[in-house]
């Protein structure tokens, strides 16, 4: 039997207004158009499917933001901060990224040229043409698949796609901080410490590795 969806944040619409500071949050398919946001605080927030068109950023810091198809035409993000971010498939038609700074932000498949005054440093972050499921052993893929129906899991499709498939992407960036023998020991005690629904793959991460 399937969990019962953990009450999600989902279809949220902001409009022409300011709003506050936002934290732990699954926004998908969110529509939001000519809001403000200018200095607010976004963390472990999940954008996926948005659309963010048209709104003012300024200032704003996002860590353990995912932008996963998500719409930023026309959006401001002069001086704003990312750090632990994910973009994919995002898409940055017009939006101004002036001054704006990333910190281990993984792009993938997002066209940034098609975004103004965007630079990123190549050093510090991450750029990916597409993703594909690394190869794992049946040991591993056994203590994945045995969190496909996790109640903190689940419903936002963080480990799991809608399919059954793992998230090829959330395997990426956990791959990129825990090797896999060190991975298959805080796997098999993982799920005594999902007490709070896992919104990003960043902060699937690091419960992994606490």
């Amino acid at each position: 039997m399937l969990p019962k969806k953990q009450n999600l944040s989902r279809l949220n619409i902001f409009y022409k207004r300011s709003y506050k500071n936002i934290k732990n949050k699954f926004y998908s398919k969110t529509l939001c158009y000519q809001a403000v946001f200018n200095e607010r605080k976004f963390y472990n927030v999940n954008f996926k499917g948005a659309i963010l068109s048209s709104c003012s950023f300024k200032k704003a810091i996002f860590i353990n933001v995912e932008f996963l198809g998500t719409n930023l035409k026309k959006s401001n993000f002069t001086n704003a901060k990312f750090k632990d971010c994910t973009f994919s498939a995002t898409l940055m038609k017009d939006a101004n990224f002036k001054n704006a700074e990333f910190e281990n932000c993984i792009f993938v498949n997002t066209n940034i040229q098609k975004a103004k005054n965007l630079k990123i440093d190549s050093i510090k972050n991450i750029f990916l043409s597409g993703h594909k499921l690394p190869e794992i052993d049946y040991e591993l893929l056994d203590l994945f698949n045995a969190l496909k129906f996790h109640p903190k899991l689940h419903n936002t499709r963080v480990l799991h796609l809608k399919s059954g498939k793992l998230n090829s992407l959330t395997l990426y960036i956990i791959f990129l901080s825990i090797d896999v023998e060190e991975l298959k020991q805080k796997l098999y005690s993982l799920k005594s410490k999902l007490d709070t629904q896992i919104i990003t793959a960043y902060q699937l991460c690091k419960i992994i590795k606490s």
